[in-house]
């Protein structure tokens, strides 16, 4: 009895032992990549994430990365990007962690996700103020869509899109500003954008809330390359840190910011 006491109490001690070095490697953040700066990159968004007169990158996203960033120990360089040079960096691993939604065909294979979110991310259909708002998607059949050159929308608003029955004509803004003044100027009876970057838009024209339909909200989270060194432990010291700040009584949602 005695020596099955002993037993037991020794195997207890290993297992502690155990659990104590798997908390002390799981709370390291990204050992293997400690002294190694990580590039990051932001889309520019008025506001959120431009560069200033020293060429710095600012903004309120600008700043909430940082503050994840630190909290999780991580050096890092923060640059803004066009977003073809946003995706091709994060399949070749120039760039290492972004901010955003996963909706270009393929980027996933190439992408570790964090399981926090960063708020949700609107995409919505515009039209001109003092018309009717046309039902989903039936009602824009025929019609003229402005969509934005570059950017990408969710697969399934792709295939709702490119349904043959709509009959849909498409026209490309090469900027969101460009964008509304076309729907505005009756270059176009629809316009499919992104709500953050519409309401910015706004602010900059000086005019209302455009009228719109909301056809899509996707999370955004942070997109870690998988050629990141270390890239699993980079993506959980993140969410740790999320967690931490968000425990501080951090505001977290980039929305509102």
């Amino acid at each position: 009895m005695r020596l099955f006491a002993c037993l037991m109490a020794s195997l207890a001690l290993l297992f502690s032992g155990m659990d104590a070095l798997y908390a002390q490697e799981s709370a390291k953040p990204a050992a293997a990549i400690q002294g190694e700066v990580l590039q990051v990159a932001i889309m520019h968004f008025p506001g959120y994430s431009e560069v200033n007169e020293n060429g710095d990158a600012v903004g309120h996203t600008v700043t909430l990365l940082e503050k994840l960033l630190q909290q999780a120990g991580l050096a890092y360089n923060i640059r803004i990007l066009p977003a073809a040079r946003i995706w091709n960096g994060l399949e070749d691993g120039s760039v290492q962690i972004w901010p955003g939604i996963v909706n270009k065909p393929g980027l996933e294979a190439h992408t570790l996700l964090t399981q926090r979110t960063l708020g949700m991310v609107g995409i919505n259909l515009y039209y001109p103020p003092g018309s009717q708002p046309p039902e989903w998607p039936q009602g824009i059949k025929g019609k003229r869509v402005i969509l934005i050159t570059n950017y990408t929308y969710t697969a399934q608003l792709m295939r709702t899109l490119n349904d043959p029955a709509l009959e849909l004509t498409f026209h490309s803004g090469s900027s969101h500003i460009g964008a509304v003044r076309m729907l505005l100027r009756g270059r176009g009876d629809y316009l499919l954008d992104y709500r953050a970057q519409v309401e910015s838009v706004a602010k900059t024209l000086n005019i209302g809330v455009l009228p719109h339909l909301t056809v899509a909200e996707q999370p955004m989270r942070l997109v870690v390359s998988r050629r990141t060194p270390d890239a699993s432990r980079v993506v959980d010291a993140l969410d740790l840190a999320f967690d931490q700040l968000q425990a501080q009584g951090v505001e977290l949602d980039v929305t509102r910011q």
